[in-house]
């Protein structure tokens, strides 16, 4: 069974688990806000926050406030897909408000050449989205509870061919980015230098070959005394 990489239901589970059904016209209201911030390796980190009433305060405490233990358990669960961790969970018991927020590693799937796909399940309704940023929403009866969802995708500045197919057991938002590997610019000034330096180098050399060089002058040899006249018979 495929498992859904991209808007997982432990948090509403967390944020809304309260005890026993009420009738429809009865259910409370709750608008939980996600975020997830796509990085270009296809992490996220993932943001959740709700306001609690305080009933639904008290209760949730008991069952996941007071042990972020069980609810790190539950959401390694739910990311079984992905690799979990930077895990940490903020209360505000004056205001009675929570987030938690997570790295959620390899949430979006990669495929080949730069491109990657994000799995959105079907319950969540396209509300607008260009370029980097995308909103969903979406609205279900959870535990006594009726969950209003915001949900933003902020994908990496680099993505580019982005869109959102509706697809069968889940929609695709799919995006692109370039993995050609790039000389930095600390790299090509680097490699400007010691070019620079190898031309000077051979050029001091070159004028220190000619300061020494030595000159070697070739002196003749004396010319050799004439032969003696030979003496001649006297008359």
């Amino acid at each position: 069974m495929r498992t859904s990489r991209f808007c997982q239901y432990v948090y509403l589970v967390a944020f809304a688990a309260l005890a026993g059904p009420l009738p429809a016209q009865e259910l409370p209201t709750r608008t939980i806000e996600q975020t997830y911030t796509f990085d270009d390796r296809g992490d996220a980190v993932v943001e959740t926050s709700s306001q609690f009433s305080a009933a639904e305060w008290v209760e949730w405490k008991e069952r996941f406030g007071d042990h972020p233990d069980l609810l790190l358990r539950d959401l390694r669960y739910q990311y079984a897909s992905a690799v979990v961790d930077d895990y940490s969970l903020e209360k505000d018991d004056v205001h009675r408000h929570a987030t938690a927020k997570i790295k959620a590693r390899a949430l979006a799937r990669y495929r080949s050449n730069g491109d990657f796909a994000i799995d959105v399940t079907k319950d969540l309704k396209l509300v607008t989205g260009s370029g980097s940023d995308w909103f969903f929403t979406s609205s279900a009866a959870m535990n006594g509870v009726l969950i209003n969802q915001t949900l933003k995708a902020k994908l990496p500045a680099k993505a580019t061919r982005v869109a959102f197919t509706p697809g069968g057991d889940f929609n695709l938002l799919t995006y692109s980015i370039d993995v050609t590997p790039l000389r930095s610019k600390g790299s090509l000034i680097v490699g400007i230098c010691l070019l620079l330096l190898g031309v000077g180098a051979a050029i001091a050399s070159f004028f220190v070959m000619q300061r020494h060089t030595t000159t070697v002058t070739i002196i003749p040899p004396p010319p050799s005394a004439p032969p003696p006249i030979p003496n001649l018979p006297k008359q």
